[in-house]
């Protein structure tokens, strides 16, 4: 009878997950209303206490997001971004390749201290309007920066969600991530980059052109 107990409170949560992941996966309800809910589930049926509940979340992690997000924000506003961005598409002078490595190193630099999301959504706009204005198909360019950005998440503590978790769990240091990962992720990148340029290299052959008119992005 103890073990058929312990057995339906250890299915419970399991159950739980399940139909919140499928809820989430197919967009039936909001992610976060969808994910409290379950927590409030398992809290009625005493799977978990609520101060079990409140003692998992990680405010440290929390707390060094939301700041970097504001912070993001103003930066994004100020247009930093965008004038840096476009001053590297004046340096390209039309040179597919050239497009290709600088706005990846762009990028992955961004991606290091800004989370994934925000560096793609500022950065893609930018790649698309050029790259059209120069004649050229975006998808290469976008698919390379999504791939980047994933890349250069990975060198910095701050550099992805998970990165923060795993460093506050394990107690590393800024420093010490970035002396563990950055070499690794450095190497990964040249090796991606190098990828992406052989398997689309007649997408990057240099085009004669004039220098393309860039036009001001709003981000």
């Amino acid at each position: 009878m103890e073990h058929a107990v312990h057995h339906s409170s250890a299915l419970i949560p399991v159950i739980v997950f399940l139909i919140v992941y499928a809820a989430i996966t197919f967009e039936l309800v909001n992610k976060a209303a969808a994910v409290l809910t379950g927590v409030g589930v398992l809290v009625v049926l005493h799977v978990i206490t609520e101060h079990q509940a409140v003692g998992f979340i990680d405010f440290e992690t929390l707390m060094l997001l939301t700041g970097m997000m504001i912070l993001v924000t103003i930066i994004k506003h100020s247009g930093f971004f965008t004038i840096v961005s476009v001053k590297i598409a004046e340096f390209t002078k039309g040179s597919p390749v050239k497009i290709l490595v600088l706005f990846s190193v762009v990028t992955a630099l961004m991606s290091a201290f800004l989370d994934n999301v925000t560096t793609v959504l500022i950065i893609i706009p930018i790649i698309i309007e050029l790259t059209r204005g120069m004649g050229l198909d975006p998808k290469n360019y976008v698919l390379s920066q999504a791939i980047i950005s994933n890349v250069g998440g990975t060198a910095t503590l701050i550099g992805d969600p998970p990165n923060v978790i795993i460093g506050s769990k394990i107690g590393l240091t800024f420093n010490q991530f970035i002396i563990n990962l950055a070499p690794i992720a450095i190497i990964v990148f040249i090796v991606v980059l190098g990828f992406i340029w052989f398997i689309n290299r007649a997408e990057f052959k240099p085009i004669n052109t004039s220098m393309v008119k860039l036009v001001s992005i709003e981000l």
